[in-house]
């Protein structure tokens, strides 16, 4: 009987060892196939003009970071970077503190009309007008050709204020009974207990609304095409692109980047280090509030 113990446990052993050994052959599979892209891009960056045309790249060859200071040296291209700063922090700040006022507002359950407010609410989530009837309604507030264009129209998170009424919900109520016997109002429970409370569910909606806000451009090319000043990074990135999929020559992406020194750099030299500044301050912030996000993300959509 023993041996017969002996025998299965090995057995088992061996098949949860090969197993393992699969799933780390397929993850690491996975990693090269999905981190390859950046670690290229990275590479062919800061890749000189005799080293990016060798073809596939494995390590940088004939190292030369003039591609990022052409970049970075480009007026357009830094008020790009502060456009797409600021709308990514601005516009989740005052979204986020809106959805978070409405979905507490909705957890009451005394508030009149509360079920046909959230019902209209999700419908928005499912139908719209359409292009053309946005366009004339931005067009008619006012919007278009300004900065903020890329906010008053996101203001409202319909999918986040539903995860944080959900997470509200699923805090204890005696908190908000024991707070009005103190003598506290609707803004101090709100300010002073929901909010430290609803940190997880906070950082996750935030996050989502950043990353959409830094990786937008069609806000930019419908209601801000005509105005420089106003584009955003990832636009920037797209009128490069543009220009090389057309096959315009290298002066064509001088004269979009407005540096005549760019001629000394390949265009697509150039559209490589774009996108690594492009995607490099999403990538620092995303791992910094990566717990939060699984944890508010998992808490505000299961109550209880």
């Amino acid at each position: 009987m023993n041996l017969l113990s002996r025998i299965t446990n090995t057995i088992r052993k061996f098949v949860n060892y090969t197993l393992d050994f699969y799933v780390y052959i397929v993850l690491l599979f996975v990693f090269i196939v999905t981190g390859y892209p950046f670690l290229y891009i990275s590479i062919y960056s800061i890749s000189g003009p005799a080293g990016v045309g060798a073809g596939f790249l494995l390590f940088p060859r004939d190292i030369s970071f003039y591609a990022f200071s052409t970049v970075l040296n480009n007026v357009h291209v830094l008020n790009s970077f502060f456009i797409s700063v600021a709308r990514s922090t601005i516009g989740p700040f005052l979204g986020t503190t809106i959805s978070m006022m409405v979905a507490y507002a909705l957890t009451h359950k005394e508030l009149p009309g509360r079920r046909f407010i959230t019902m209209y609410f999700v419908l928005t989530m499912y139908f719209s007008a359409g292009m053309i009837p946005m366009y004339l309604l931005i067009h008619s507030l006012g919007l278009t050709g300004s900065f903020w264009v890329y906010i008053f129209p996101t203001l409202m998170n319909v999918f986040g204020m539903l995860l944080m009424r959900t997470y509200i919900e699923s805090l204890p109520s005696a908190l908000e009974e024991s707070a009005y016997i103190d003598g506290a109002n609707e803004m101090v429970i709100f300010s002073r207990i929901i909010v430290p409370l609803s940190t997880p569910v906070i950082s996750a909606i935030f996050l989502l609304s950043s990353v959409m806000h830094w990786n937008s451009y069609t806000d930019t090319l419908i209601y801000n095409a005509a105005h420089p000043e106003l584009y955003t990074l990832q636009f920037v990135l797209v009128q490069m692109v543009t220009t090389i999929a057309s096959g315009q020559s290298d002066a064509a992406l001088s004269r979009l980047m407005s540096d005549p020194d760019s001629i000394r750099i390949s265009t697509m030299t150039a559209r490589m280090a774009m996108t690594v500044i492009t995607i490099l301050p999403i990538s620092i912030v995303y791992p910094v509030l990566q717990k939060h996000f699984i944890k508010g993300i998992l808490l505000g959509a299961v109550k209880g």
